[in-house]
């Protein structure tokens, strides 16, 4: 038999054992790449081919044991407590939206609720089986590509009072294509920072369009934590604190500029410090910051709060619109006491902390970015609308994801969990030098200085 034969004989029947194919071509190639090693080694010595080939295959081991020892070790690993977290939220959404409409009417609200989780489920888990690298693969038209959704949303899909919410739900999906067109600017220098700087111009013209200020916050505080995230990782190959320099002090200057125009005309920069003091225009921009306060000032820590211009607490709708949306939480909170506020913080925090840790744990720059991508736009999203909720910001906020009404919304935060987890379950084997997968050696493949070892029945190999 030609030694080439015997080792791809070898090879076959480890790859026979390994069970994901995702990760049968790295395990294959370090397999192969340390069969030839020690055969030069071999031949080096002074042994044939033939001698060199066979024993450097027999230190290997038998084929079947090794590939049940990596079959064992690289399997893919989801996340229980995230996946467990999401679950817990979407069920604490419905029962919260099952409550306010068999209290306030409107069953049928609930109903397209629970089948917007219907549909919003088997496309988390389409997410969750979905490869994620493309995103880094493909970055270029998976960005355009979300570009032209989202023009198409605007000219064809409507407007209600003066504003086009469908193109919300593309443009939530925009830090993530950004994470891909960063990652595929490695190496490009000051150049490729520039340019990717250039690039978020493109959703930050269409979220004007919207139009949302939340929105527009979303995307800049995700698109620059995903730039932070690239620089300090290293990966446009430039000093670091200069990167961080060119970073911010733009972003500080474009965001400075128009607060300062603002106040220096008078009942602008009056609505302004309303938003922050709404007693300072109580019937006008404050109006909203107004009744928010009064409804959480008469609440109570468990139960409900005091009645308020003769409405009892289960009549709050009369006083604050939206309650089932923008509002949720504020009702919620008058209805049955801060105790709903410090449950929805506890859960949203775990989801949020667990999130970042496994974030911080990407070893891939293209696993780190996506994660980031969609963990910032989700935290986002809650620290609006918990903000919003209690008087402190008057935005308008987007949703308290998986637990305020709306199906579109519900359907988008369950794509972009679904493909969170999808990092978290195969992220370890991404590697950024080829865009392919790499192997996670734990103990039985290791690396150290250069050389591949193997432990096989606790035994190195060199």
């Amino acid at each position: 038999m030609q030694q080439l034969d015997k080792i791809t004989e070898y090879l076959d029947t480890v790859r026979q054992q390994v069970r994901w194919k995702k990760a049968q071509p790295i395990v294959l190639d370090e397999i192969q790449n340390h069969i030839t090693d020690q055969k030069n080694a071999f031949l080096n010595d002074g042994f044939d081919e033939e001698t060199a080939t066979d024993k450097a295959i027999a230190e290997m081991g038998d084929p079947v044991v090794v590939g049940e020892k990596l079959n064992r070790v690289h399997k893919p690993k989801p996340d229980w407590s995230l996946l467990a977290l999401t679950v817990a939220m979407l069920l604490l959404g419905l029962a919260i939206q099952f409550f306010i409409h068999s209290t306030l009417g409107g069953a049928w609200r609930f109903e397209r609720q629970l089948v917007s989780s219907g549909i919003a489920i088997p496309v988390m888990l389409a997410a969750y089986f979905f490869d994620f690298t493309i995103v880094g693969k493909y970055p270029k038209l998976a960005f355009f590509a979300l570009c032209v959704i989202t023009i198409a949303c605007l000219f064809f899909t409507g407007t209600v009072n003066g504003r086009s919410p469908s193109m919300i739900y593309p443009l939530l999906l925009f830090p993530t294509a950004f994470a891909g067109f960063v990652y595929s600017m490695r190496n490009k220098g000051y150049g490729g920072l520039i340019l990717c700087g250039a690039v978020f111009i493109i959703p930050a013209v269409l979220s004007y369009y919207v139009p949302s200020a939340t929105v527009l916050f979303l995307l800049c505080v995700s698109c620059l934590a995903i730039l932070t995230g690239a620089v300090l990782k290293g990966w446009f190959n430039i000093r670091k604190r200069l990167g961080i320099l060119i970073l911010y002090i733009p972003t500080a200057a474009v965001l400075t500029t128009p607060f300062f125009i603002i106040m220096g005309e008078g009942y602008k920069a009056k609505r302004i410090q309303a938003i922050f003091n709404p007693s300072l225009d109580p019937t006008g921009a404050g109006y909203m910051g107004t009744i928010i306060r009064r409804l959480l000032s008469n609440s109570q820590f468990i139960g409900e709060g005091f009645p308020i211009n003769g409405y009892m607490p289960y009549e709050a709708f009369h006083i604050l619109p939206e309650i089932n949306t923008d509002f949720l939480l504020t009702y919620l909170i008058y209805r049955l006491g801060w105790i709903v506020l410090i449950v929805t913080i506890a859960l949203f925090a775990a989801f949020i902390i667990r999130a970042i840790i496994l974030c911080m744990k990407q070893k891939s720059v293209l696993g780190f970015l996506t994660s980031l991508a969609i963990v910032s736009t989700f935290a986002v999203q809650c620290i609006v609308y918990i903000a919003s909720n209690l008087g402190f910001l008057l935005f308008s906020p987007l949703s308290l994801p998986l637990i305020s009404y709306g199906g579109k919304i519900l359907v988008t935060n369950m794509f972009l969990i679904g493909l969170l987890l999808s990092v978290f379950r195969t992220g370890a084997l991404v590697r950024d030098t080829t865009g392919t997968v790499a192997v996670n050696l734990n103990r039985f493949i290791q690396y150290d200085d250069g050389r591949i070892i193997i432990d096989l029945k606790g035994n190195l190999i060199k």
